[in-house]
């Protein structure tokens, strides 16, 4: 299936709101700021002062029928803002919450105090244009994956869906059978997580570790590379699921039971969610995304620690250190997630030297330059994610050869970091 057979099309604002429409559980929460929303108004009244022949394009939505409903894949957020700006023309006088700094409270808020100078008449008029003479295109299509490829994600005025909206999304998806409860909760788990630390968990540890360990150059994470955190589709849509999908699938619905029955007091917690969560093994569609997304945020947060505790005033996810510091962290947290805390300290040692030599080395880092050094550009068994993806035990890393670094004369501002590492290095 794909978009319909006549469903692109140009349909007024009004004709458009009048419609069967719904926000689906899969879309972020109204984000617009009240600049935004009145940058909007200022346009609208510009383009009726024009007094054009001709209708007022205010972009593209794209919208998934489903069930009888319009879910508004593209375009919500400037669909509530045009709600809300009719709804003020037409003195609904709803007094939100002025204690609640929701955006949508103070977008209408702000909608009020703009709209509120103006006559009866020109409220009248400038409903009638926005309802009338304003138009979208309207694209429908009855396959929701159909409606994704299509999805323009620069949405009008507002911001980007990003990489991690769009595994939300598809993996939302994916739990159509979970009850609404279930869903809900999970929308707003992962909604309580910024942005910032979400896209910082995909973009500089998942993605880089996932690249990496493979040799592979990491040059950054889009959209174009979400299909590696898309995972095995329990129900396994059209077709059977292959042997290591059912594999993978069977272990890793089994493992909080049989950590439970194995190892109940020794194992702990933490150590069962790395084993049902392995950064090397697939993932699994669905509920259990958003559970492996939780644990590694808890994962990080105390790996962050660990390499805190390591590098002391050298460690900042800003400045000269920012991304050497980023690699030690990426490294340990891979090795934490395949190994636990075996061997932890005096791999933790080893990491700090091995990330950290490339501060003294060279005089200026880049992402490049940890990018090469992560991959083993030119010697892969000088990679430690490398070794560890290839790795059964904790010794791999205490066999990684990390060579005293020898600076240039220029670098006499690291001997600091220098006399630091220098001990930690392979005799």
């Amino acid at each position: 299936m794909a978009i319909k057979e006549a469903g692109v099309s140009a349909v007024s604002v009004g004709a458009l709101l009048a419609q069967k429409l719904r926000i689906p559980e899969y879309q972020r929460p109204y984000r617009w700021q009240p600049e935004t929303a009145l940058q909007l108004v200022d346009d609208l009244r510009q383009a009726q002062a024009r007094d054009e022949d001709v209708p007022y394009v205010l972009g593209a939505v794209i919208l998934h029928e489903c069930d009888g409903w319009l879910d508004v894949v593209d375009g919500q957020q400037r669909l509530l803002t045009l709600r809300m700006v009719m709804a003020v023309l037409q003195c609904h006088n709803l007094l939100p919450d002025r204690q609640n700094k929701a955006p949508v409270c103070l977008v209408w808020q702000a909608l009020q105090h703009r709209l509120a100078a103006l006559e009866d008449a020109e409220k009248e008029s400038l409903l009638d244009f926005i309802s009338n003479r304003c138009q979208l295109v309207r694209v429908v299509t009855d396959d929701v994956d159909e409606a994704f490829r299509v999805f323009d994600s620069q949405n009008y005025r507002g911001k980007p869906l990003a990489p991690h909206d769009l595994l939300k999304a598809h993996h939302l998806r994916e739990m159509r059978n979970e009850s609404a409860a279930m869903q809900t909760a999970v929308v707003e788990a992962w909604e309580s997580t910024p942005d910032k630390t979400l896209h910082r968990l995909f973009a500089t540890f998942l993605y880089r570790i996932a690249r990496w360990s493979r040799g592979e150059s990491a040059p950054g994470f889009s959209i174009h590379d979400i299909g590696m955190f898309k995972g095995i589709a329990p129900a396994a849509h059209a077709r059977a699921l292959m042997p290591c999908e059912r594999y993978h699938l069977a272990a890793q619905t089994a493992m909080p039971l049989l950590t439970s029955w194995l190892a109940p007091v020794t194992l702990h917690d933490h150590d069962a969610a790395r084993s049902r969560f392995q950064l090397d093994a697939p993932l699994i569609a669905g509920r259990p995304f958003f559970e492996r997304v939780s644990f590694l945020l808890k994962e990080l947060e105390w790996v962050e620690q660990q390499a805190a505790e390591r590098v002391g005033r050298f460690g900042s996810s800003q400045g000269r250190y920012r991304y050497t510091h980023e690699l030690f962290t990426a490294a340990l947290l891979y090795y934490t997630n395949k190994f636990g805390s075996a061997g932890l300290p005096q791999a933790r040692d080893k990491l700090f030297a091995w990330a950290y030599a490339l501060r003294v080395e060279m005089i200026r880092v880049q992402f490049a330059s940890i990018d090469n050094r992560a991959r083993g550009k030119d010697n892969p068994a000088s990679s430690p994610f490398v070794l560890m993806r290839n790795a059964l035990t904790a010794q791999a890393i205490q066999r990684l050869a990390v060579k005293p670094p020898t600076p240039e004369e220029r670098a006499e501002h690291e001997k600091e970091l220098l006399a630091l590492i220098q001990p930690l290095c392979t005799p």
